[in-house]
C-alpha cells in the first residue's frame, strides 16, 4: 500500500495501525526510502524503548544531550547582537498521546518532555470528555 504525504493520509494509515495492532499504544516508523509507514523493525523497537542517550554523571543520573549536536548539557551561547541561542534536548519535546477511556472512547492530550507522555500513557482510564488538552510536565 503506498502512502502519500497528506495529513489525511497519514492519519487514515495510523488508525489502520493501530486497529490492527490491538493494543492500547502503537509505534510506526517510516521506511526511509519509500516513505511508508510501517511496524518498527525489532532493533528500531529496541531502541526506541531505550532511556535517552544522555552521558551519565558520578551519581548515574542522565545529563541532556542537545538534539542537534548530540552534546552532552548544551550551555546557551550569546552572540555579540545580544541574542542568545541555546540547543534544546529531548526534554522539550512535544508528544500527542491517545488513550482509550474506560467506555471506549479516546482521549487526547499533548505533553512535553518523554516523562510526561511515558505518565500520561499509563494514566488510568477516564469517563469519555469530549477535547483536547495540553500540558507541561
Amino acid at each position: 500500500m503506498k502512502i502519500n504525504s497528506s495529513p489525511l493520509a497519514a492519519a487514515f494509515a495510523v488508525a489502520i495501525v493501530l486497529a490492527t495492532a490491538g493494543a492500547s499504544a502503537a509505534t510506526v516508523a517510516k521506511d526511509p526510502s519509500s516513505g511508508e509507514l510501517r511496524a518498527p523493525t525489532a532493533a528500531e523497537a529496541q531502541a526506541l524503548s531505550q532511556p535517552a542517550a544522555g552521558a551519565r554523571t558520578s551519581g548515574g543520573a542522565v545529563q541532556p544531550r542537545g538534539l542537534l549536536t548530540g552534546k552532552v548539557n548544551p550551555q546557551p551561547v550569546q552572540h555579540a547582537d545580544g541574542s542568545v541561542e541555546h540547543e534544546l534536548d529531548e526534554s522539550t519535546l512535544s508528544f500527542s498521546v491517545a488513550t482509550r477511556n474506560s467506555d471506549g472512547s479516546i482521549s487526547q492530550a499533548c505533553v512535553t518532555g518523554p516523562d510526561a507522555a511515558a505518565a500520561a500513557m499509563k494514566a488510568p482510564a477516564k469517563s469519555s470528555k469530549k477535547g483536547h488538552s495540553h500540558a507541561l510536565k
